[in-house]
């Protein structure tokens, strides 16, 4: 197996990938930068977001935690922007519970 470059993508969509490339795509360490302003920091497998990792919303919310398969999915916490913290268990990027 080959071991990761480090390398940046440009997407057709405005994001913006800065880190670990395998065979051209994003994976192990990086951050992703959304069209959006939103930015993503953390692990990558085959392109998706996957590991441990911190996705800062464009609207002040912080979600830091598990990822799987590009969704918020394990343990993790969410803090809001008027200060609520749901801290526990995610599955499908949906807060499940402590």
């Amino acid at each position: 197996m080959m071991d990761p470059v480090k390398g940046k993508i440009e997407f057709k969509d405005g994001s913006v990938y800065e880190g670990e490339l395998l065979n051209g795509i994003p994976h192990g360490k990086g951050k992703l930068t959304y069209r959006d302003g939103s930015v993503y920091e953390g692990d990558l497998f085959n392109g998706k977001l996957h590991g441990k990792g911190k996705l800062t919303y464009i609207y002040g919310s912080v979600y830091e935690g598990d990822w799987a398969d590009g969704e918020q999915n394990g343990i993790g916490k969410m803090t809001y922007p008027d200060g609520k913290v749901d801290e526990g268990r995610f599955g499908n990027s949906e807060f499940v519970g402590y």
